[in-house]
Parts: structure tokens; sequence; C-alpha cells
């Protein structure tokens, strides 16, 4: 009897960790750290800038980014970082959407992505399309400039826009 009182409370304690690891992974995660990866690295302290050259791959807490360039832009006397700058085949995952464009500016102070150059943001089978699209990502507002195309599913909520003019 003691046997089973033992398993059963292995087996309930393992459980509980189980369900609890489980809501973290459904967690947004939040941080200040920026991973960046790339080919080569040329860093201008007068300017403040620092660019990445080939293959460059950034993460930020849940977002994702990639591209062929990426310039840093730091403040020189904080030497605090202000915006990334993406450009050429640039690629990015965030939550459960992935956006494709020519270009992205990433300013981490306001929590905006400004893409631009053919932009296409997908959710699922939902699209949105037009040549500039800023993305408010604390709030997960979109605001789409110049030719929109959108595709949503009529059927279950939509999650792909909350419209601001």
């Amino acid at each position: 009897m003691r046997v089973l009182v033992r398993i059963f409370l292995v087996i309930s304690l393992l459980h509980t960790c189980i369900i609890n690891a489980e809501e973290l992974k459904n967690i947004p995660v939040q941080t200040d750290m920026v991973d960046i990866e790339a080919d080569r690295l040329d860093v201008d302290t007068v300017k403040g800038e620092a660019l990445f050259r080939g293959n460059v791959k950034a993460v930020k807490g849940d977002i994702l980014l990639t591209s062929k360039e990426l310039t840093l832009f730091f403040d020189n006397s904080s030497k605090k970082l202000k915006r990334l700058s993406g450009q050429g085949n640039v690629f990015i995952h965030w939550q459960d959407k992935e956006a494709t464009c020519r270009e992205v500016d990433y300013r981490l102070d306001k929590n905006l992505m400004i893409l631009s150059g053919d932009v296409l943001i997908t959710r699922g089978e939902e699209k949105l399309s037009g040549e500039k699209i800023v993305v408010d990502t604390a709030t997960n507002r979109q605001e789409a400039v110049g030719r929109i195309k959108l595709r949503v599913n009529t059927e279950q909520e939509s999650g792909i826009l909350k419209w601001e003019d």
C-alpha cells in the first residue's frame, strides 16, 4: 500500500510540473537582450552604428528577424541600443505571424516595426500586403499604406489586424 501511495505522489508531482511548464510556454518572452549572428561585423563608434552583413539572424524575445544586412543604431553617450534596420530579403516571425519585405526599421524604444517594400504579413491563411506596414508589437496594431490587399477568414475570429487610422 505504501508503494502505491508513493507512486501516486510522484505521478501527481510530475503531472503538476508538466501542466505548469505548458502554461509557461504560452507566456510571451520579454527581454531586453538582442542576440545577433552574421558573417561580418563593421562598427563605427563615432556614428554609433554597427553593420552586420551576410546571413544575418537577430532574436529579441519572441521576435526573429533575418536579412542580408542589419544595422544597429545606438546612442553614443549612453551606448543604449535605439533601433535595428534590416535590408534585403527581410523575414520576421513574431507571435503567430510571419512577414517578408525589403526593409524593416525596428524602433526598440517605441516597440514599432516599420516594414517597407513589397510587405506581406501572414497568419495562417490570412494575409495582408502593402507597400508599407507599421506594426506596434506592444499593442499588436498594424497600419498599412499603399495599395492594400487583405485576405481574412470570415468563419472564425480574425487576429491578423486591429485597424487604426
